[in-house]
């Protein structure tokens, strides 16, 4: 169980930056994201066809963290945890509409945009160009924390092991 003071944290910040790495290639990367406090998850929702899934895939272990409206002295947090679901694809949304539903609702600030349809054509040729999370790559990938290391506005870091 995580103390109340992160929880609420957690429900206050919107978009963390996930990295991710392979041998000696890191990545970086602001993502849709949610924190399920009742199944002490994160989900996250990541375009599809990029260099971020292709070093998901291959590396289970995944690191990210933030601070608040990215200023250096602002509370943040880091999070390192596991991928324990990975689901791809169009079906992916449809099974997971619910968390993605709840994600643009509270969280995200990368929302969806049907205009960027028309475009097709361009996000078929150029898999590594995208401006959202298009439904037939989307991604849907579910994290389980392992330790979470956190500091409020008092700067202090505090840490909770799981």
């Amino acid at each position: 169980m995580i103390p109340a003071e992160l929880g609420e944290m957690l429900g206050e910040i919107r978009t963390p930056v996930m990295f991710t790495a392979v041998d000696k290639y890191p990545h970086a990367t602001p993502m849709n994201w949610l924190w399920l406090k009742d199944e002490e998850v994160f989900w996250f929702n990541p375009a599809g066809g990029t260099r971020k899934i292709k070093l998901l895939q291959q590396n289970g272990n995944v690191c990210f963290g933030t601070r608040d409206e990215m200023k250096k002295d602002a509370r943040g947090f880091i999070v390192w945890g596991e991928i324990t679901r990975f689901e791809y694809g169009f079906w992916a949304l449809g099974r997971n509409r619910k968390v993605k539903t709840q994600m643009l609702k509270e969280k995200s600030q990368l929302k969806f945009n049907l205009g960027l349809l028309k475009f097709w054509r361009i996000y078929a040729r150029h898999p590594d160009i995208h401006y959202s999370t298009l439904p037939w790559v989307a991604a849907f990938v579910r994290i389980k924390p392992k330790r979470i290391v956190y500091c409020l506005d008092d700067g202090v870091e505090k840490e909770v092991v799981f």
